[in-house]
């Protein structure tokens, strides 16, 4: 039980009565004292209040920070993922492209491709700033790539089909390495390797394929046989007609495998790798006439 009496000089007196029979206990607390505890749990209370606001708060941002965060690592590995479809997609594409050139000498087609696509040339880190900047430019840039290769695709496609109609002339188009070795003189101008003076040039028509005494030479083409014989300068030499205007020159010989008027066929050993003639040492001589006149092999090779 309690009891309160306010007294004249602003005290105020508390009777506390525990029970019946204990005298009872007077506290005397005074206005200033009962002002200020009020005040210091205003104070309290104001704090504990800004305390909460804060807390909640500092929550909020934490969970937002960490929300962000799992959206920044998403788009990073989205954009990596991206990066390496652009790779792979890269690389097929230079594939296609490489196929389309074989196929466009094959037939002999022009290139109707245009200029061709610049390298991508990206890298770096990626900041906050820029981030989302940086993820639409790959997909942007992952959507050309795909058009470009259906774009290859279809011009594949026509090639196949042009080449189906043309495949007697592919037959007969000298685009078959007649051996595998290194080249040691290419086609054009240079310095007579029988003359001691390094002034004095000639025209080589054809090019110089270095290999080991014995090795197989291939025909390059389709066609039909119109010389093998020893001839000054060339040695054993073969010659062999092909369609569309092509003759090719195999010489120095040290061995002929077929006779004047022989069809061979593209890839068919033809003869022997030897140093027969004007040489300095086992390799073929190799020539491609176009209508009479030689032209660089290395346009119609792959």
């Amino acid at each position: 039980m309690k009891k309160a009496k306010r007294r004249k000089d602003d005290h105020l007196t508390v009777i506390l009565v525990r029970k019946a029979g204990v005298e009872p206990q007077r506290l005397s607390l005074s206005s200033r004292f009962i002002k200020g505890m009020i005040i210091a749990g205003c104070l309290l209370s104001g704090i504990l209040l800004f305390a909460g606001i804060t807390y909640f708060q500092a929550r909020d941002t934490l969970a937002e920070a960490k929300k962000i965060k799992a959206g920044h690592e998403i788009q990073t590995a989205q954009m990596e993922k991206l990066r390496q479809t652009l790779d792979e997609i890269e690389e097929q594409r230079e594939q296609i492209a490489d196929q389309q050139e074989q196929i466009r000498k094959l037939i002999g087609s022009p290139n109707r491709s245009g200029e061709e696509t610049s390298s991508r040339g990206m890298g770096g880190a990626v900041s906050r700033g820029n981030r989302d900047a940086d993820l639409n430019e790959l997909i942007e840039e992952t959507s050309c790539l795909q058009e470009l290769m259906i774009g290859h695709e279809e011009e594949i496609a026509q090639l196949s089909s042009e080449a189906n109609d043309r495949i007697d002339i592919i037959r007969a188009t000298p685009n078959c390495w007649p051996l595998e070795g290194k080249i040691t003189s290419a086609f054009g101008y240079r310095a007579s390797p029988f003359s001691r003076s390094q002034r004095k040039t000639e025209f080589h028509n054809g090019i110089d394929i270095a290999a080991p005494t014995g090795t197989d030479i291939c025909a390059a083409a389709d066609g039909v046989v119109i010389e093998a014989q020893w001839q000054s300068g060339w040695g054993r030499i073969i010659k062999i007609r092909h369609g569309s205007g092509f003759v090719t020159w195999y010489a120095h010989n040290s061995v002929n495998l077929v006779k004047v008027g022989e069809k061979v066929s593209k890839g068919q050993v033809i003869a022997k790798i030897g140093s027969s003639g004007r040489s300095t040492g086992p390799h073929l001589h190799f020539t491609v006439e176009k209508n009479g006149v030689a032209i660089d092999p290395m346009t119609c090779l792959p």
